[in-house]
């Protein structure tokens, strides 16, 4: 299935475990007009699209839901949903990291629309059960591929703002250093935070020895940092290749199956 750089290709909800109590609802999810006030290419085919929201109509939203897109193709509707990249403090606009897929319909009209485009597009948010939850005294562990960082970056700010003491790791992967984007942001997220540790990984890295941190793939990073997760929440997003060795991995390093939360979203980000 084509991902089209979303973290949802459908309606289904990501496997939470058995026994993940979800947080209280934030605004009703229902149909808003949402128009485009800022498209921004960040990296190689990467967008980072700024949605403003009716004034008379703010969304609340929990660090880690997302926004489903009503759209139509050739007269027919067609639905795709992604991840909210930006803070949940915010409620008067969100903002989307979204990757362009060649033949992807709704990515290519997402990254190609601008600005001064007038007709409004239609969201049905917000959705999703994939949150951060309360972490008492355990550690979190972050776990993305490619856009797959969209969730965490709003996680992150709330972890720090609420759970400030609360060990914080983040390990994101991409194939390409140019691939890494969102550095500002995980700076800021970083900045006076001594509890909050992250580990990019690259799996292509570039021949001219320019690269200087880890290689590899995050389940190699994790299992090396990481020995024991037995008091760890693990948060795990991207393709389902990683996302499903990952959690078989947070399993065998003793994380409990109810502390992991997965969000899966497709065969390959291409």
């Amino acid at each position: 299935m084509q991902a089209e750089g979303i973290h949802r290709t459908g309606d289904g909800e990501p496997d939470l475990g058995p026994a993940a109590p979800v947080p209280p609802p934030a605004s009703r999810p229902h149909r808003r007009p949402v128009a485009l006030l800022a498209n921004s290419e960040v990296a190689p085919s990467i967008h980072v699209l700024e949605f403003g929201l009716a004034p008379d109509d703010p969304m609340e939203f929990l660090p880690g839901q997302y926004v489903t897109f009503l759209l139509e193709r050739q007269g027919r509707p067609v639905t795709r949903s992604y991840s909210i990249f930006s803070s949940a403090d915010r409620h008067d606009r969100f903002s989307l990291l979204v990757k362009r897929v060649p033949q992807g319909f709704a990515s290519n009209l997402l990254c190609d629309r601008a600005p001064s485009d007038a007709a409004p597009l239609t969201v049905l948010a917000p959705l999703g059960r994939f949150v951060l939850h309360d972490p008492g005294d355990r550690s979190v562990l972050l776990v993305a591929t490619g856009v797959g960082l969209a969730p965490f970056v709003p996680m992150l700010e709330r972890l720090r703002r609420d759970y400030p003491a609360t060990p914080t790791r983040l390990v994101w992967g991409n194939r390409y250093v140019e691939e890494m984007v969102a550095r500002v942001e995980l700076d800021r997220v970083a900045d006076g935070w001594p509890g909050f540790h992250r580990e990019a990984v690259i799996s292509r890295p570039p021949s001219d020895g320019g690269w200087s941190g880890r290689v590899g793939h995050v389940q190699e990073c994790v299992r090396a940092l990481c020995p024991d997760l037995s008091r760890t929440d693990v948060y795990l997003c991207g393709v389902n290749a990683m996302v499903n060795d990952a959690q078989e991995l947070a399993l065998e390093l003793h994380c409990p199956k109810d502390h992991v939360f997965v969000d899966r979203w497709g065969e390959s980000e291409e």
